[in-house]
């Protein structure tokens, strides 16, 4: 067996999917998303383990502090939280080559129709 998140390379999975009237409109409340993950995607990057386990273990009840902490452990091993929020078109076409590998996607969409920037 081998993990996931070592095999797969870099994925993108977190993303909006929203109407380009709605982006046009929230411009603001889209920016904040965006740094609001990223302001968690640098705790992550310079916390230890524990101090990330601290912080979310009360989103994880049925879990022990020891488990969680092992687990952030593995995905910092597997190095699987990204540095940036940025969407790149490699990391797109890669998405999609795992979900046609996995029978989910029939085709590659151009990462130019499905991507927005807010200015």
């Amino acid at each position: 067996m081998a993990s996931v998140g070592k095999l797969g390379g870099v994925v993108p999975y977190t993303s909006y999917s929203a109407r380009i009237s709605y982006l046009d409109s929230h411009k603001e409340t889209i920016q904040k998303f965006t740094r609001a993950i990223q302001k968690g995607l640098d705790y992550v990057h310079s916390h230890t383990d524990e101090e990330v386990a601290d912080e979310i273990i009360d989103f994880f009840p049925d879990t022990s502090k020891e488990d969680l902490i092992d687990a952030i452990g593995r995905y910092r091993e597997a190095d699987s939280w990204a540095e940036t929020t940025t969407f790149t078109k490699e990391s797109f076409d890669h998405l999609q080559d795992i979900m046609i590998a996995s029978n989910e996607l029939k085709e590659k969409v151009p990462f130019e129709e499905l991507m927005y920037q807010v200015q």
